[in-house]
C-alpha cells in the first residue's frame, strides 16, 4: 500500500515540480500591501475544497498570488477559463509563489526563462500574467484556447518535456476552483508591484 502510495505521488509531483512545502527560494511580493484579510479567508476555503496539490497548503499569500492573476485576466477582457489556465500553470510551476529563482534560470509565479523577460518582468505577478496570457492568444488565435482542455492550454504555453505535460490537467479542477472562489469576490484590483513603488 505505501509503495502505491508513493508511486501515485511521484507521478503527480515529480522530482523537477516544485512542491508547496520544499520551496527553495525567496517568495517574492505579489502585492506590496501583502495579503489581505479576505486573502486570508479566501484560503480557509480553499483549503476545504482543493483536492490536489495545494489542497491544506493555501495560505494569505498565494491567495494573494492567485488574485493578481485572476484580476490581470479580468482587466485583459478575458473569461474565467483563461484565469484557470493561468491559475493551473501556476500551480504546477512555483505552487503558486512568485519565486525569486527556480530551475536554470525560471524565477516568477511562471517559472519563465529569461528569454520571456527581465527578472524585474518575470517577477512582476501582473507583467508575467500579462504574457503568458499573449503567449497562450498567440498559440490558439480567435479565443480557440476555450474548446482546448485546460491543462493542454498551459502545456502548449509552458512547453514543458514531454513527460510532464500532464501535470496540468491534473491540477486544472483545483485551478477552476480557485477561480471561482476569487471571481466572485472581485472588488478592487492591486496595482503590480511595479505600480506599487517595486518590493
Amino acid at each position: 500500500m505505501l509503495t502505491t502510495t508513493l508511486a501515485i505521488l511521484l507521478l503527480l509531483l515529480p522530482p523537477t515540480e516544485i512542491r508547496p512545502d520544499q520551496v527553495e527560494h525567496t517568495a517574492l511580493p505579489c502585492v506590496r500591501t501583502g495579503a489581505s484579510t479576505d486573502d486570508g479567508d479566501a484560503a480557509k476555503s480553499l483549503n476545504q475544497q482543493l483536492a490536489t496539490k495545494m489542497r491544506g497548503y493555501m495560505n494569505p499569500y498565494n491567495t494573494s498570488c492567485a488574485r493578481v492573476i485572476v484580476e490581470t485576466v479580468q482587466r485583459q477582457g478575458l473569461n474565467d477559463r483563461a484565469a484557470a489556465i493561468a491559475i493551473a500553470t501556476v500551480i504546477v510551476e512555483s505552487s503558486i509563489a512568485n519565486l525569486d529563482g527556480g530551475l536554470g534560470d525560471s524565477v516568477g509565479l511562471f517559472q519563465q526563462r529569461a528569454s520571456w523577460g527581465s527578472f524585474e518582468q518575470r517577477t512582476d505577478p501582473v507583467w508575467a500574467t500579462g504574457r503568458f496570457l499573449a503567449v497562450m492568444r498567440q498559440f490558439y488565435p480567435n479565443d480557440s484556447w476555450n474548446n482546448v482542455a485546460i491543462g493542454d492550454v498551459a502545456a502548449a504555453v509552458q512547453r514543458p518535456a514531454a513527460k510532464y505535460r500532464h501535470r496540468y490537467g491534473i491540477e486544472a479542477g483545483d485551478a477552476v476552483k480557485i477561480v471561482n472562489e476569487l471571481w466572485a469576490q472581485n472588488g478592487k484590483w492591486p496595482p503590480s508591484s511595479k505600480e506599487n513603488g517595486g518590493r
